[in-house]
């Protein structure tokens, strides 16, 4: 049945749910490094079995959305990353927009918001350097500077010289990470749900992610700290949906070795010159949406911001249609004539 407050069916929902709290995961990498002694400067599967099982539900994942022009392998010197170009005759001419995920989400995230989006404008989804995906790092990644480095290199050999950078959770502060290196390439930065751009993340949200980030506590302690967080109960978290085991697979055969996020300073949200789209979410479990408005309003020079009413965390999947709608008229409004 549909969800009463936004329409979007359960299984949508859901996906979502483990979407946020996958995303979440890796604030416990320090008890997890320590728990598992894992020495590996890079991201990597525990097991050829983990990673085949996780292909082949990408693959899966992946037949939710558009098919693709191009699929690329572009080589950088962090490693290789996966890119999906969508672009045709009636869009060529139009800026493009580079979409970035947020932690274990990969590509497919996008499956309700592409079709309106390329539509529109050539548009680049990427799966991240370090995290789960078909991307390979083979070179640490140590800091902020390094998280900027790659998806330079990514976007100069595919010569995008002007680009709306979207980011979503995590993936809205790579981007906004991303922008505050090279802002001479960003026309437009476009953050939805951003984490620890404008503020951190609860801390009891932290330590309930904990029990579920540690892959050798027994499955029912996981099971329970995830349904505490989103909400779900045993039977939601089983739908055999090929996104939700993606995500799943990703969290527990992949092991991530990226920085944490640097929290932003109030001197980098000052120095942002490039027009700023920000979406909040009223309902939220992250972070108090009221107080990132605020600090966005007070801070970002060019900023639109909006607080999503009865919207959480997962508000690009449950308003797609109207975030779309607001993302493709910022755009416009800032696209180059």
């Amino acid at each position: 049945m549909p969800n009463k407050l936004t329409g979007v069916k359960k299984p949508k929902r859901i996906v979502w749910g483990v979407i946020t709290i996958l995303g979440v995961f890796v604030l416990a990498f320090v008890v997890l490094k320590i728990a598992t002694n894992d020495p590996s400067p890079v991201g990597h599967w525990r097991s050829s079995e983990g990673q085949q099982a996780y292909e082949q539900s990408y693959a899966e994942a992946m037949k939710l959305l558009p098919s693709p022009a191009r699929t690329l392998d572009i080589s950088t010197s962090y490693g290789t990353v996966r890119v999906y170009e969508w672009v045709d005759d009636q869009t060529n001419s139009a800026d493009p927009i580079v979409l970035v995920p947020g932690y274990s989400s990969g590509v497919p995230m996008w499956e309700s918001n592409l079709p309106d989006l390329i539509a529109k404008h050539p548009v680049y989804a990427m799966d991240a350097l370090g995290d789960s995906g078909m991307s390979v790092q083979t070179v640490a990644i140590n800091n902020a500077v390094d998280q900027a480095a790659w998806l330079e290199e990514v976007l100069a050999e595919l010569d995008l010289t002007r680009v709306h950078v979207v980011g979503h959770s995590f993936g809205g502060w790579w981007a906004a990470n991303y922008a505050s290196y090279y802002p001479e390439r960003v026309a437009s930065l476009i953050l939805l749900e951003p984490v620890f751009v404008l503020q951190g993340i609860k801390f009891e949200i932290i330590l309930q992610t904990i029990p579920a980030s540690i892959p050798f506590l027994p499955k029912s302690w996981r099971d329970k700290s995830l349904q505490a967080i989103s909400g779900a109960d045993a039977s939601d978290m089983d739908l055999n949906n090929p996104v939700i085991r993606m995500i799943s697979q990703g969290s527990e055969y992949f092991v991530r070795h990226i920085p944490m996020p640097t929290p932003f300073t109030q001197e980098q949200l000052q120095g942002w010159k490039m027009p700023v789209y920000i979406a909040m979410a009223a309902n939220s479990p992250l972070h108090d949406s009221e107080k990132a408005v605020e600090v966005a309003k007070a801070n970002i020079l060019n900023v639109q911001v909006k607080n999503w009413p009865g919207a959480t965390h997962s508000l690009p999947m449950e308003f797609p249609k109207e975030i779309d709608t607001e993302i493709l008229q910022f755009i416009e409004q800032n696209s180059v004539k």
